[in-house]
């Protein structure tokens, strides 16, 4: 083999492994693992700086509007107990009448965590988002250290020793939109408007999502029969004809009334997917143009309807989305055969 023929199979070796390296770029699964984050102290009663276990007077705590939990202690550092039990809370700042924590709010629970020494209990109290109240609520609950006979236990006392913790939890009021203003809010929002008399608006629709849309004040819709619909194929919106002669799919008007001054809204509902991406066009003309009473001007007439152009997506639209789903493995594929036949080649 002379020295030219090898010198040149050798570089087209190289040259296939460099190529290989490119299509194979996109195929990286390697991922950094997030960073970790050390989760935060539990908020406690104990007394910082102090050479004997002793409570502070107060643990103020706040669940505020986007949270729905909040934990604490009672100690770290020593034997305490927690008033009063996990099904009641007080709701008046002397803790002295408890009521059932569902009873301020639904659902809501205290959780215990016991530590390994079965000593020290970590305490996370949930209030679901849906039982939160539009005025804020303040809880109550009480923790008292461990005593021995011949202490105090009055709670006067206790609280000046620094052996009882008053824990404050603030739980913030919520804005709850009003459901029926909130549905209509996002009905309005997914409805489009053909309103303007020089527009086109585009649309899609398919046979998973519906399509709903209206005209704007002083128009009406075209074709006026529901069950017909412009042939936009051409891109020219003209040619009206029998809607399940595209696509099998209906047209419907909403069913109530719309209120005095509202135009009704209609919705386009694809059965079956064509087989490949049909055009559709409706018209939205305004009243000086309508049939009736339209003019010689085809130009002027054009000037008075607002179009309304639908893409019906296609089965062949989702099954070619599934085939460029792996160009990767292709690229692999292919980079590889190269290197091997270039390999055999050298050989």
């Amino acid at each position: 083999m002379s020295r030219f023929c090898l010198c040149e199979r050798v570089s087209h070796c190289c040259l296939a492994i460099l190529l290989a390296g490119v299509l194979l770029k996109p195929v990286s699964f390697a991922v950094s693992p997030p960073p970790t984050q050390e989760p935060s102290p539990v908020p406690t009663c104990d007394k910082t700086h102090s050479e004997r276990a002793t409570l502070e007077t107060e643990l103020s705590l706040t669940v505020g509007p986007e949270q729905d939990s909040v934990s604490f202690k009672c100690s770290s550092t020593a034997n305490a107990q927690r008033e009063p039990d996990k099904d009641n809370v007080y709701t008046d700042e002397e803790c002295k009448n408890a009521v059932p924590l569902t009873g301020v709010f639904e659902n809501a629970v205290l959780e215990e965590s016991v530590s390994q020494d079965n000593t020290k209990t970590t305490y996370k109290l949930t209030i679901p988002r849906a039982s939160r109240k539009t005025e804020k609520e303040i809880l109550y609950y009480k923790c008292t250290l461990d005593t021995t006979d011949g202490q105090a236990h009055d709670a006067q006392t206790l609280a000046e020793a620094g052996r009882e913790c008053k824990v404050k939890i603030t739980v913030d009021e919520v804005t709850k939109p009003d459901p029926e203003h909130e549905q209509n809010g996002e009905q309005q929002a997914s409805i489009i408007e053909c309103g303007d008399p020089t527009a086109t608006k585009q649309a899609t629709v398919s046979a998973e999502s519906p399509l709903s849309f209206k005209c704007g004040a002083g128009m009406s819709l075209h074709p006026t029969n529901l069950t017909d619909v412009f042939d936009d194929q051409d891109g020219k919106c003209a040619a009206e004809v029998a809607l399940q002669t595209l696509v099998d799919a209906t047209l419907t008007k909403a069913e109530t009334d719309p209120p005095q001054n509202e135009q009704p809204v209609y919705q386009l509902v694809v059965k079956t997917a064509p087989s490949g991406d049909t055009a559709l066009c409706y018209k939205c003309v305004t009243t000086s143009s309508n049939l009736e009473t339209k003019t010689n001007s085809e130009e002027e007439s054009a000037a008075k309807e607002c179009l309304l152009k639908i893409s019906v997506k296609g089965s062949a639209t989702s099954a070619s989305a599934k085939r460029a789903s792996a160009p990767s493995v292709v690229a692999f594929f292919v980079a590889a055969q190269m290197s091997l036949g270039l390999v055999y080649m050298w050989i």
